[in-house]
């Protein structure tokens, strides 16, 4: 950090301007700093999300990990105005048929069965 330049005006009246060979010299050090710190932190690994937020709604995600494993089937809402919605995920066609059957029977309209992928 000692041989990062102040980047921030010392008064508001003076003016801040960086030419094209000063701001292209700037976007490559911040460019090498961001892939310095990214050999760093060695290889990402995906996390799983623990809720999500659709406007007003929450939903909490806390899963063991035994039971995402056993998963097999997602069920997809789709409205009539083309929008799709994950509704649940289960476990075998079976469940999947009975709890997509349901559904349309209460709310009508489409519901997708999807395979999750290994």
């Amino acid at each position: 950090m000692a041989g990062l330049r102040r980047r921030i005006a010392r008064s508001p009246t003076e003016p801040n301007r960086t030419d094209q060979r000063e701001a292209t010299r700037k976007l490559v050090g911040l460019v090498e700093r961001a892939r310095q710190n990214g050999r760093e932190q060695g290889p990402l690994v995906p996390v799983e999300a623990l809720i999500t937020v659709d406007e007003e709604e929450w939903v909490w995600q806390v899963v063991d990990r035994n039971v995402l494993d056993s998963l097999s089937h997602r069920l997809v809402f789709q409205s009539s105005a083309g929008q799709r919605r994950e509704i649940l995920m289960t476990a075998g066609i079976d469940a999947a048929m009975d709890a997509a059957s349901r559904i349309v029977e209460l709310d009508g309209g489409c519901v997708l069965i999807e395979t999750l992928d290994p």
